[in-house]
């Protein structure tokens, strides 16, 4: 087999070295999987399951083409992937882990790096009920490279109550043929306006004698507004019903928002009443943005520590919000690495190194705000790590080498509750928020 060969690309910005190439090699026992970018995406939907006293997780994991090395098998080419997953307690007490890998099989070279191609991979674990940490590790086997994922996810008991929703999953394709729905799921939590719309898919349970419910599904964006709402009788077909609501997204503008869906009804014998509820994230993005950039305003201000003040300036005085993204757009056109195509790596790569620190590096400030997450944007993942949690007569510290571009940074947690602050602050770090 002959080996594709992934390009590692350096830039500089503003006078400052942007190391994109995630360091997967060279790693000292200091170092752990979640010092790394996230580089693919993780779903994880909680339903009713057939085991007494248990509930059922669904966990997807979608893996973008890109971010797998191929090998030449032939005619075609195959990449090779290791993903795994774990289910940690707030104590954590590891209560499930599962290793598997996954073969991905194209026929031509240009499946092996198209930014829309991915391979999708999913499991089922039926758990008790509760709240867990979940863990999600992807390892490219050829490129040895990783990258890891936690998020915290509550495990509802669907047993106790006689009616009950499960979570819901945002649909990316939805197909029907007779009584058979197929349904491929939408990972990344985003949508793309003027696609024609998304679905909803949830589950309810049902176990009290009821022929309907009435179905009111809403969205709403981070300030309480309204932005969609539909209402819907549905009929109980037994103790589990299948639903699908469809959600026109055409006006709905970019930004971040909670989906919510409830169910109520009244039992005509008794005159009893009956309701459940669920919800959920939900961004709405641009095609020709990075997916983490869901409102253009704050997307500005996060580009502080690259941008000059008067570039600054000039994008905040657009007029209107179409203006400040068209300023935007033109901003980050002069730094596109490689303009002959559609993506630029530069912008996709510094707001991916936002989300990771909002993720990573938050306390009372978003993470993008605090000292770690501003040595991480603008220098990337350390190549390593030295955490010192606990030691006598010494505060909590971090040493984060850098050793290609001479640098080591020291953060010291002065409160002991995780507030980690740069020590001996240089000069040529300008940019900062405090």
């Amino acid at each position: 087999m002959k080996m594709l060969k992934s390009r590692r690309v350096a830039f500089s910005i503003a006078g400052s070295l942007i190391m994109f190439a995630v360091f997967a090699h060279g790693q000292t026992e200091m170092r752990q999987p979640g010092d790394l970018v996230p580089t693919f995406y993780v779903d994880a939907m909680a339903y009713a399951s057939a085991q007494p006293q248990k509930s059922r997780v669904d966990v997807y994991v979608q893996i973008p083409h890109e971010e797998i090395r191929f090998m030449k098998d032939g005619d075609s080419y195959v990449g090779r992937y290791e993903v795994t997953l774990s289910f940690m307690t707030g104590a954590k007490q590891l209560v499930h882990e599962q290793t598997w890998s996954v073969d991905v099989p194209v026929s031509d070279f240009d499946q092996t790096t198209g930014n829309r191609m991915y391979s999708l991979t999913h499991r089922t674990v039926d758990i008790d009920p509760g709240t867990y940490q979940l863990n999600v590790v992807f390892r490219d086997q050829e490129s040895r490279k990783a990258s890891q994922i936690r998020k915290s996810l509550v495990v509802t008991d669907f047993s106790k109550d006689s009616l009950s929703l499960s979570d819901i999953m945002l649909v990316s394709r939805l197909s029907v043929s007779g009584e058979k729905r197929t349904v491929v799921p939408n990972i990344t939590g985003s949508i793309i306006p003027g696609s024609g719309g998304f679905f909803m898919f949830f589950e309810l349970y049902c176990k009290a004698r009821l022929d309907s419910v009435d179905l009111l599904c809403k969205i709403y964006d981070s300030k309480k507004n309204e932005v969609f709402r539909r209402v819907q009788r549905e009929a109980v077909a037994g103790s589990k019903t299948l639903l699908f609501v469809n959600v026109d997204s055409t006006h709905i503008p970019m930004g971040t928002y909670v989906v919510s869906a409830e169910a109520v009804a009244q039992d005509s014998i008794n005159g009893k009443s009956f309701r459940a509820t669920t919800s959920r994230l939900l961004s709405v993005r641009s095609p020709d943005l990075p997916a983490e950039i869901v409102d253009i305003d704050k997307a500005i201000d996060q580009l502080i520590y690259i941008a000059k003040d008067a570039e600054m300036q000039y994008m905040r005085d657009g007029a209107t919000q179409d203006e400040r993204r068209r300023r935007f757009m033109e901003f980050w056109a002069k730094r596109d690495p490689d303009p002959s195509t559609q993506r630029n790596e530069l912008m996709e790569e510094y707001y991916s190194r936002i989300q990771y620190a909002n993720q990573n590096f938050g306390h009372r400030l978003d993470g993008w705000r605090t000292d770690m997450g501003m040595v991480f944007i603008r220098f990337g993942t350390p190549e390593n790590i030295e955490r010192h949690p606990m030691e006598m007569d010494s505060k909590p510290y971090e040493i984060w080498y850098y050793y290609q571009l001479s640098r080591q940074f020291i953060f010291v947690d002065e409160t002991g509750f995780g507030d980690y602050r740069l020590m001996y602050p240089t000069t040529d770090l300008w940019g900062r928020i405090r």
